[in-house]
């Protein structure tokens, strides 16, 4: 009898537990399928929003819910985007500082959110991208919507209304400059959705981002855009400078060292044998870059053998020969103390893509060395800092490469023979068997140092849209 009670008693707890656990199950059921329909909901909600804000057309009807589970709320001042201008003399200025506004659905750590024009989810230990808030940058021209959310009636389980147009949508205006700037822009981002926001823009905007969320404020990431002029991205001269000269030399000599055009702002014509440009010296300086880059490294290290690996490569120094294969990706070296190339060593390079050397440094170059690709200057990019003294010393060095030290002094020693564009803010040829020969490759070279991608056309529009429940 005692037997047959137990046996009871054990059914009766078994089939508690089956119960239980068919409930728990159902109840996970439900809810995976509950935040499915909200995301849906989300989505439409993001397709209506958008369709009205940017055609202008009647308030849209929406719905969200009704939610047995969660619940949605509207957060006015959840998230913000900030804009700043800064000229080549360091002026800011704040173009846009507004909230973004967040309409989100939450059950426990899960959360679903319109925000900025895209959808956004979380579930407590990261974010992620549902649909994108339409940033796009394509051929060098960028589309860059803003869409503030304003709507304090909403909230419960559910939402039932119509979202529209609060105000005619405006322009961020980037630029205003004068012709002889380029400008900078950055843009910061706070969101909970940080890092889906980051990848979101690194994605779309590669090379743009100079803070992370995991960097400086919480929750915060930060872009970087330079909007050029013409006369900064030009590099159509062997020599670019604000003085150009010779030292001890004169016109008597019968030889012009500079073989090609030549831009400066004071200079010594009878070197050069193309044409010679007056016009305003306007090159941005590549220090913000180079220490960007710096303090990106983890670590540095020696170059080792032929280097084929594409990405950043961090070393103390370049004081021997070295081989550089481009062909799996571009290569950039950053340098942090010495660039020093003497006797015959070679820095050269091969493959389809591009090999940029980043100094912080001075750089010295002597004897026969040889840097770049001789059927290629534009390929290889010399980048050098305001604290750099950039020399070739003696002996009958060659460079292929564009020299890019627009805040140092570049002294041509010796008898070298450069071919490609030296940008220096204070030129000077020493010797009259020297050679600098320009090279068409780099005539349509679209680069100047600085974090953030070149954006010649950018348009940021503000749109305003309202919730009414």
């Amino acid at each position: 009898m005692l037997g047959l009670v137990l046996l009871i008693g054990a059914v009766a707890v078994a089939s508690v537990g089956i119960i239980m656990l068919g409930s728990s199950g159902l109840d996970t059921q439900q809810a995976a399928i509950e935040t499915d329909y909200a995301e849906q909901s989300m989505l439409e909600f993001a397709h209506s929003t958008k369709t009205t804000v940017s055609t202008g057309r009647g308030p849209s009807d929406v719905s969200l819910g009704p939610f047995d589970r969660g619940h949605v709320s509207m957060r006015e001042t959840a998230g913000r985007v900030t804009m700043t201008r800064v000229n080549d003399s360091g002026g800011t200025e704040v173009l846009y500082n507004e909230s973004l506004g967040t309409l989100a659905y939450a059950n426990g750590d899960t959360e679903i959110a319109y925000q900025g024009g895209g959808v956004w989810r979380t579930d407590g230990t990261g974010s992620a991208m549902v649909s994108e808030p339409g940033i796009e940058y394509r051929n060098g021209t960028l589309s860059f919507p803003i869409v503030h959310l304003d709507g304090n009636r909403a909230g419960g389980n559910a939402v039932d209304g119509t979202v529209r147009q609060a105000a005619t949508p405006t322009q961020v205006a980037l630029d205003g400059r004068s012709n002889s700037e380029s400008v900078t822009v950055r843009i910061a981002i706070q969101s909970a959705y940080c890092s889906a926001w980051e990848r979101e823009l690194e994605d779309s905007l590669e090379g743009s981002v100079t803070e992370s969320c995991d960097e400086g404020e919480p929750q915060r990431v930060r872009i970087q855009l330079i909007s050029p002029t013409e006369n900064s991205r030009a590099l159509d001269g062997a020599v670019i400078g604000e003085t150009v000269n010779a030292a001890g030399l004169s016109e008597s000599t019968g030889k012009q060292m500079i073989d090609g055009n030549a831009r400066a702002g004071t200079i010594d014509e009878w070197m050069v044998s193309g044409t010679v440009s007056h016009e305003n010296y306007d090159y941005p300086s590549a220090d913000e870059e180079i220490d960007r880059s710096l303090e990106a490294c983890d670590e540095f290290e020696a170059l080792d053998g032929p280097i084929t690996e594409p990405g950043v490569h961090c070393v103390d120094e370049i004081g021997s020969g070295h081989h550089f294969d481009t062909s799996n990706g571009d290569i950039a070296v950053v340098v942090r103390k010495s660039f020093d190339l003497s006797g015959s060593d070679s820095l050269s390079v091969t493959g389809s893509n591009d090999l940029t050397i980043y100094a912080g440094e001075d750089l010295d170059v002597k004897g026969n060395a040889v840097i770049g690709n001789a059927s290629d200057p534009s390929q290889t990019r010399l980048v050098f800092s305001s604290g750099s003294t950039v020399q070739t010393v003696s002996g009958t060095p060659e460079i292929n490469a564009l020299l890019y030290a627009p805040e140092s002094t570049v002294d041509i020693k010796g008898t070298p023979t450069i071919v490609g564009t030296v940008v220096g803010d204070d030129v000077t040829i020493h010797d009259v068997a020297a050679e600098i020969r320009g090279d068409d490759s780099l005539a349509t070279l679209e680069f100047i140092p600085g974090a953030g991608p070149h954006v010649p056309y950018a348009t940021v529009t503000a749109y305003e849209a309202e919730l009414d429940d």
